[in-house]
């Protein structure tokens, strides 16, 4: 049985729904992480992801500033620090160092990966769309990594407010 809703009720049917982080890198090296809600794949030929970002997002700044990022999948043990940088912005705040969250180098992107994500998607900015309030920012995926041990897990909203799990 179907009955007419609000748009907000009904996206609160989607959870959970996968947690992801945009890493990016500002001119002093300083990483930036945000935990954005708006992405998925828009091309496998060549591999594309698009992603929702909010207009006076730190890490739009910095992706528009060095047309590069990384797309990360943080496994289900980093639920704290992840929260933490789904929280705070990132103008003023070295989120980061003070995360606690662990990094290595990318192969093809001055942004580093999140260590022991999930998957990690280095991109180059393709083009960037604006068909309503949010920016859509498409990039393309240069080189991806994945976790070889297969019993981590990934972090996932379960819409409660910051309600994390793991699937």
């Amino acid at each position: 049985m179907q009955k007419i809703a609000t748009v907000e009720e009904a996206w609160g049917r989607k959870y959970p729904e996968q947690v992801v982080l945009a890493i990016t890198r500002n001119a002093g090296g300083r990483i930036n992480l945000m935990a954005i809600g708006w992405v998925c794949v828009c091309s496998d030929e060549p591999p594309m992801f698009l992603i929702g970002i909010d207009d006076n997002a730190y890490t739009l700044e910095l992706i528009r500033q060095n047309r590069e990022f990384v797309i990360a999948y943080p496994s289900s043990a980093m639920a704290k620090e992840t929260l933490y940088v789904g929280t705070t912005h990132g103008h003023h705040e070295d989120k980061g160092a003070k995360s606690g969250l662990e990094f290595t180098s990318a192969e093809k992107v001055a942004v580093p990966l999140l260590a022991d994500a999930v998957a990690n998607f280095e991109c180059r900015l393709v083009t960037e769309y604006r068909p309503g309030n949010c920016p859509l920012i498409v990039g393309e995926i240069v080189a991806s990594h994945v976790n070889t041990d297969d019993s981590v897990k990934r972090l996932v909203n379960l819409g409660k407010g910051y309600d994390l799990g793991a699937l």
